[in-house]
């Protein structure tokens, strides 16, 4: 089991918690936890990675990207159309997205998906991925949590 990490963890770190000029452990950390195949994300993710700065990292560290798993993603797909509250703009924004392969790829390989999303059950303007992985009984966490769970530790260090 592995961590497959959203774009919106990515993207929120480089641009809140953790950017490449103050905290480049962290990037450091992802890398080193990816050789250890601890976590991991996609191709799918790699193309939303439209910052040029995430950009530029989503190209210098093309393992860190495995190709997409569609296999499951028409059971993504087909549960999120079916459900009755979601308006057609959330669905088309939602299946227009990495989110359902990320999803497919984690519940094709027993993996856990990490994402800042919060869940929103009773939502009818987006679709979340915490509830479709709820739904579809994959594991779903978000990067703290997944820190956490890795022992990851940044150590200061001291400048003269």
């Amino acid at each position: 089991m592995a961590y497959i990490f959203d774009t919106n963890t990515l993207l929120e770190a480089k641009n809140r918690y953790y950017t490449f000029d103050v905290c480049p452990a962290f990037w450091d950390w992802l890398l080193l936890e990816r050789e250890r195949g601890n976590v991991l994300s996609i191709e799918a993710v790699k193309g939303e990675l439209e910052d040029p700065d995430a950009e530029a990292w989503g190209t210098a560290n093309p393992g860190f990207f495995d190709p997409n798993d569609d296999s499951r993603v028409t059971d993504v797909s087909n549960w999120v159309v079916a459900q009755a509250r979601f308006k057609q703009t959330a669905i088309n924004k939602f299946l227009a997205k990495a989110d359902p392969r990320v999803i497919s790829y984690a519940l094709v390989h027993g993996h856990t998906v990490v994402t800042q999303e919060v869940s929103a059950p009773l939502s009818t303007n987006e679709v979340k991925i915490p509830d479709v992985c709820t739904a579809l009984g994959a594991a779903c966490k978000n990067s703290f949590q997944v820190l956490n769970e890795l022992n990851a530790r940044f150590v200061l260090e001291v400048q003269p």
